[in-house]
């Protein structure tokens, strides 16, 4: 793994500092009403209706610790959403909390792929003097998960148009 020259986001994520690239980040959100129906994966938190398009959310705890139950959102919760060309679709990340932008990386050591759920930490940095990390947006969801949330919001866009919600 080559050195990072990228910035980066840090976010705690069921009480873990995680990083991920700066260059991954379109903007930061803060939580608003997200819907969730079931049967949809467990990993989505929901959808948020933005802009009048529908944002898949991922509950970035529950992708890493299936087991755990769903993260609940309270005022310091953000959603992360993810740069174009960063995942499938208009996808973002639940996060705690957003702690702090733009920091640099000191050093980075690699991780076995198969140590994290779908491989999703590549490798950890070194920030202020912590090992914190790093997300792999391409390696998130599984190729079959992001069919499901494209499905999904195909059908939520639809609705939106239908009900007048849904960007001109």
């Amino acid at each position: 793994m080559p050195f990072p020259q990228d910035r980066y986001l840090l976010l705690d994520v069921a009480g873990v500092d995680m990083a991920l690239p700066m260059g991954a980040v379109a903007e930061i959100l803060p939580v608003t009403r997200l819907e969730r129906q079931i049967p949809w994966p467990k990993v989505l938190a929901g959808f948020m209706n933005l802009r009048g398009r529908p944002l898949a959310v991922i509950d970035l705890a529950r992708l890493l610790d299936p087991g755990r139950a769903a993260t609940k959102l309270d005022l310091y919760s953000h959603v992360v959403r993810l740069a174009d060309g960063h995942g499938e679709g208009d996808v973002a990340l639940l996060a705690d909390r957003v702690k702090d932008a733009g920091l640099i990386a000191e050093g980075i050591s690699e991780v076995d792929e198969t140590a994290s759920a779908n491989g999703a930490v590549s490798g950890n940095l070194l920030i202020q003097g912590q090992l914190v990390p790093v997300l792999d947006v391409g390696r998130l969801l599984l190729l079959e998960e992001q069919a499901r949330l494209a499905e999904i919001a195909e059908a939520l866009q639809t609705r939106l148009d239908a009900s007048g919600d849904g960007a001109p």
